[in-house]
């Protein structure tokens, strides 16, 4: 009996759109968690110094932070509309973030389209949801840590790019806008640059210098770059004439875990097998130019991880976004390309793999870090418990903290809308100094014996002590730095060797122990 060709199983458009909402759902309640404490505590850092510099505080000078000039440009944001209008710093900073979100969202929504080899029905319904994910539940702990905001902010310019690659021309007016907000997140850092010049370098192979020369999109983001730069020396002169060479001499040692490690450690090397493994499915099986160009960006974002040498799981955030969306296009490309749907019969399947693949995401992502698992503790947390203590111990919220580290300092030092009263976030340069124990040294090294990024510190550090009075001082057991004559580096007795720190330090008496630091607070008179 010849056989009766059985009719693939159909939905309605609004079953569809029903297996299809909870991907555009989720993570828009994901993001609605980041509104609670705590937020990042680098976030948290450098939006405290943007806040001092709104506040009037020369930015160098009056506060001083290892990050460029764009950094707290950028982050003033917040500042300035917290000013403006009802709530904290934090919850703006959130707030922009979560609309920056949503503006690249929208706007890599429509690029999508004009992709030749995204014109396909599941590569069109996939990708979307797969951004959205990358930028709302990826980043988690790591929410608004600026390779964060740089991957949201560059998402338009890689969508492009995979476009410019497939010889789409665009509006001149939006490949501007796309170069110039693209060049300001990638200005953030020196190390983002090896992203745009792997695209741009790919891009050039592959159309030709003609075409390279009038396209605005490269012109934009080498603006935005060379007028940071320019800035620095001009604008923020005391960046780059001091706190430059300042940071090279003590801030590169720190957390050093160079190339080598940075290449092999636990997040980077399975993200460039990940892209090596995608990227040759997708080019050799699939012929997509545009993986293509998803494989060099993320060698560039892998490329600028490395260039940091410091091993720190966000700094591999975009390549391994990168390596997501390369999937999701390998995944979607093969079912287009080789299993190819139809327009009008696209709905069942390509909702089903879609909302498959999402899961996975969502599943995967719980598993590898549990959501909100900071914000679920926070009030039993160090941070949470040492906000209690200044509550209780510092009336006019200032203290003066001698630690290495940020955290558990900021964000306390946001949600108390405190001061911290030196110009220094943390002793980062000491650290740096400090950095290894060579034979027989002095534990600590005498004050005429001092080179000049420490002796700026010793006698800056303590100036700010005695002009300012805190109400509390904080002392980090813990100092960051090796060990030397078999002793422990204390913060204390080094800057006790000071005459104006130890004159300053007679008004005040030891007030309690609390997990690593030793308080002390002001003596009434």
């Amino acid at each position: 009996m010849p056989t009766v060709p059985i009719k693939p199983p159909t939905i309605s458009p609004r079953i569809e759109r029903l297996l299809l909402v909870p991907l555009f759902a989720l993570p828009v309640l994901w993001l609605a968690g980041y509104f609670f404490p705590p937020i990042n505590h680098d976030v948290a850092a450098i939006l405290d110094v943007s806040a001092r510099w709104v506040g009037g505080e020369k930015l160098y000078v009056e506060v001083i932070d290892e990050n460029l000039p764009l950094t707290f440009v950028v982050h003033s944001l917040p500042v300035l509309t917290a000013k403006l209008l009802p709530g904290s710093v934090a919850f703006w900073f959130t707030a922009w973030v979560v609309a920056g979100i949503f503006a690249s969202f929208v706007a890599c929504r429509r690029l999508v389209r004009l992709v030749p080899s995204a014109d396909h029905a599941l590569t069109e319904a996939l990708l979307p949801p797969v951004l959205l994910f990358l930028f709302s539940v990826l980043p988690n702990e790591h929410f608004g840590q600026r390779e964060h905001i740089m991957f949201v902010a560059c998402a338009p310019y890689l969508i492009a790019s995979m476009a410019r690659a497939e010889a789409v021309v665009l509006a001149r007016g939006a490949a501007i806008a796309i170069g110039l907000v693209a060049g300001v997140a990638l200005a953030m850092k020196p190390h983002y640059l090896a992203i745009p010049a792997a695209v741009e370098l790919y891009l050039l192979f592959r159309r030709g210098w003609r075409t390279t020369l009038v396209d605005p999109i490269p012109w934009s983001i080498g603006l935005m770059a060379v007028a940071h730069l320019v800035s620095m020396y001009t604008i923020f002169a005391d960046f780059g004439l001091v706190i430059m060479p300042l940071a090279i001499e003590a801030y590169a040692p720190i957390g050093d875990s160079g190339w080598h490690g940075v290449l092999t450690s636990n997040v980077l090397a399975p993200t460039l097998i990940a892209l090596l493994i995608f990227g040759i499915i997708a080019t050799v099986f699939t012929k997509t130019i545009s993986a293509r160009v998803l494989v060099v960006f993320g060698i560039g974002a892998a490329i600028s991880a490395i260039a940091q040498a410091k091993g720190w799981p966000y700094h591999v955030l975009p390549a391994l976004s990168a390596a997501i969306m390369l999937a999701a296009l390998t995944v979607s490309q093969t079912v287009d390309r080789y299993l190819p749907i139809s327009r009008s019969g696209h709905h069942l399947p390509v909702a089903v793999i879609s909302a498959t693949l999402m899961v996975l995401l969502y599943f995967q992502a719980a598993l590898y870090t549990p959501p909100f698992y900071k914000q679920r503790q926070f009030e039993d947390s160090i941070g949470g418990r040492l906000q209690h203590v200044l509550e209780q111990n510092a009336p006019n919220r200032t203290f003066l903290v001698l630690s290495p580290g940020i955290y558990p300092i900021w964000p306390m030092v946001n949600y108390l809308e405190g001061r911290m009263t030196m110009r220094f976030l943390s002793l980062w340069i000491l650290q740096g100094v400090y950095a290894t124990c060579d034979d027989f040294p002095a534990l600590y090294n005498p004050p005429d014996t001092m080179g000049d990024a420490e002796k700026y510190v010793f006698d800056a550090v303590s100036d700010d002590f005695a002009r300012e009075h805190p109400d509390l001082l904080l002392v980090d057991r813990i100092a960051g730095v090796p060990r030397c004559q078999g002793k422990e580096f204390d913060y204390l007795e080094y800057f006790l060797q000071n005459r104006v720190f130890a004159d300053a330090f007679e008004g005040y008496e030891h007030l309690m122990d609390f997990d690593r630091y030793k308080i002390y607070r002001r003596k009434k008179k």
